[in-house]
């Protein structure tokens, strides 16, 4: 070892042994800490999360400068694995843990540099010192952030399943009609369920293979609520490709206001009528399901329980509704395209007339008159006899494929 070497090598151990006297590593501790929480806000107003701080900082400081002067395995102490997992628990992001280890480097190294340059040490002498001691702490502070990490994301996961398991189960209860209590319920839901609730099932219509399903739907759950202006919705899986959201507002939500709002592509919704409170909760829900089933016979992409809550209450006995069908229809109840495509056109000119389904349907009005009388002939009528009994039967048709 050269001259130089050993002179560096003897104020890198003085200068371990002065830092992990116990006087000194508390004031290093909250050199570096003071910094820390300036940068990560959620540190620095939380008195819990600031004592967790202290103790890995400290923790950290005394397995690092001990690496330094013996080298031995690479390892955060446990107090900065309890950190990161206090951290995950309470869902602050990892940004957050990683700005941690960012400004206490910064702050960690910049100590090091004041206490070198004050040093009774040749000026190469001093950069050879700092040199050695970056080259270690950019080691050490790299290997404990790569663990760090890992730890951090398996509790994380660990509190997000558990989370997600209570809030299944507290949803079921409420669904069930079981007693809860309102204000622990909206505490463990994080959703108000005093005020005005519209549910939602939101599914994919077809599966792909990237990403994560249930993300891609929590995400449009939350843009449906960000347009009828409701907070984030509460949302829990209720399949691999499908969840239930509900939505809380301080007014009741119209159906033509939902199907304005729409749904993104590759995606369906099915939405209940909003009512208050936890029975409005239940009751919307059940609505929003009823109309999920009636889904696979309608093309819109959001279907408000509103538009098809007849059909829904005819469907629950199918024998007699498709002997309604079958009855109301007679041959253009078929199950062929030209059928399926006179009964469109008979139901587009019954809600919105002439010009309306010409609109609808993207066709000329003469067409829309061809097919009328085309669908007269099957009927035996014509479409303005028994209006109301055959707009019903052409719903009940579209709605669950019985013809």
């Amino acid at each position: 070892m050269s001259e130089q070497d050993a002179a560096v090598d003897a104020w890198i151990r003085a200068f371990a042994v002065d830092t992990l006297a116990s006087e000194e590593i508390e004031r290093v501790m909250r050199l570096l800490n003071e910094q820390i929480a300036a940068q990560v806000a959620v540190i620095g107003r939380d008195r819990d999360l600031r004592s967790a701080l202290d103790a890995s900082t400290r923790a950290q400081l005394r397995a690092f400068i001990t690496h330094l002067v013996s080298p031995g395995e690479l390892r955060p102490p446990e107090e900065a694995f309890l950190l990161a997992r206090e951290l995950a628990a309470r869902g602050v992001e990892m940004a957050a843990l990683l700005e941690v280890y960012r400004s206490g480097q910064q702050a960690a190294l910049a100590y090091v540099t004041g206490v070198a340059q004050e040093a009774d040490l040749a000026p190469e002498q001093v950069s050879l010192a700092l040199i050695t001691v970056w080259r270690h702490a950019i080691e050490w502070f790299s290997h404990s952030v790569e663990q760090l990490i890992g730890a951090y994301g398996e509790e994380r996961e660990r509190w997000l399943r558990s989370a997600l398991t209570r809030r299944t189960q507290l949803v079921a209860s409420i669904l069930a009609g079981d007693r809860v209590d309102l204000d622990a319920a909206e505490r463990d839901l994080g959703h108000s369920l005093r005020r005005q609730q519209t549910a939602l099932v939101l599914w994919e219509t077809a599966p792909r293979a990237e990403g994560d399903p249930v993300r891609r739907l929590e995400a449009e759950a939350a843009r449906i609520a960000a347009r009828c202006g409701a907070p984030r919705p509460l949302v829990v899986p209720s399949g691999p490709a499908e969840v239930w959201a509900w939505l809380g507002t301080d007014r009741p939500l119209d159906g033509e206001e939902l199907r304005a709002v729409g749904s993104s592509p590759g995606i369906r919704v099915a939405a209940g009528v909003t009512a208050a409170g936890l029975g409005g909760f239940r009751v919307s829900h059940h609505e929003a399901v009823a109309g999920r089933d009636l889904a696979d016979g309608l093309p819109e992409p959001l279907i408000a329980y509103a538009d098809v809550e007849v059909v829904s209450l005819l469907s629950r006995d199918r024998v007699a509704m498709h002997s309604f069908v079958g009855r109301e229809l007679g041959a253009l109840a078929a199950g062929d395209e030209v059928a399926a495509r006179l009964r469109e056109t008979v139901l587009a000119y019954l809600e919105s007339g002439m010009d309306g389904a010409a609109a609808r349907l993207a066709i000329h009005r003469n067409t829309v008159r061809y097919r009328l009388r085309q669908a007269e002939e099957l009927l035996g009528r014509p479409v303005t006899e028994r209006r109301r009994e055959l707009e019903l039967a052409l719903l009940c048709a579209a709605a669950v494929a019985v013809a």
